[in-house]
């Protein structure tokens, strides 16, 4: 697991940015849909869907680290959150049509919505690996091997390029001899990770309704200032 670092400059950007919202300067970024104005001291409506371990669905509330990061984000803004379970179509597309406030579905800037939405900046940087439950052989290569791997990913994808075949399962590791992870899931499992088994980077973002670059602006600041418990939550 590793933080991404935001450069100096682009801090710069963000502390002008609001310094720019607050005095109403408008060569600053604005909402069209005055989001982030409605937001605050408002209802804040977030769409998520199952993306283990960014969004783990609850009884009542979903759990996990975006849910935990949206919690905090309400809290800052004096806002309701309105929660709004779903596939990441449905979600997504409700997003476009300015019906939610915030997605969090594990999205990374690799997304094929990317050009409908708005997505922030990668608050982080995650890297998928394959690891070896206690007591099995430790192998160089994954070909002919099979790799458990998490049901609604696209890290089977990855699994092939390595010659090896996916075992989609809804939870992880289930026994498996081999499964792909984060590092500290694989800790946690108990399983060592492989030497040069890495099967994918991803860069971890949020995503808003398209052209509210006010909110997006302010939501990249609170990421920002929110490093630290991005960390403390992966770990």
């Amino acid at each position: 697991m590793k933080l991404v670092l935001i450069s100096s400059s682009f801090l710069l950007a963000l502390v002008g940015g609001l310094l720019g919202l607050l005095a109403g300067n408008s060569h600053y970024p604005k909402d069209p849909n005055d989001t982030l104005k409605r937001v605050q001291h408002g209802t804040l409506r977030v769409g998520y869907t199952r993306a283990e371990p960014w969004v783990v669905p609850g009884l009542q509330e979903p759990q996990g680290i975006e849910p935990a990061l949206v919690r905090s984000l309400a809290q800052r803004l004096g806002a309701r959150i309105e929660w709004v379970g779903g596939t990441e179509q449905h979600l997504f597309e409700a997003l476009k049509a300015h019906e939610l406030d915030l997605l969090i579905a594990g999205t990374t800037d690799e997304s094929p919505w990317k050009t409908e939405v708005g997505l922030t900046r990668p608050y982080v940087e995650t890297t998928v690996y394959v690891g070896a439950a206690p007591g099995t052989t430790l192998i160089a290569s994954l070909k002919g091997q099979t790799v458990a791997v998490p049901l609604g990913t696209d890290i089977g994808h990855f699994v092939r390029q390595h010659d090896a075949q996916p075992a989609y399962r809804a939870q992880l590791p289930g026994g498996a001899p081999l499964a792909a992870g984060y590092e500290w899931q694989l800790q946690s499992w108990g399983y060592r990770r492989l030497n040069n088994l890495e099967l994918k980077k991803e860069n971890h973002v949020l995503a808003v309704p398209p052209g509210e670059n006010a909110w997006l602006l302010a939501l990249e600041t609170f990421l920002y200032q929110h490093q630290a418990q991005v960390h403390q939550l992966l770990r």
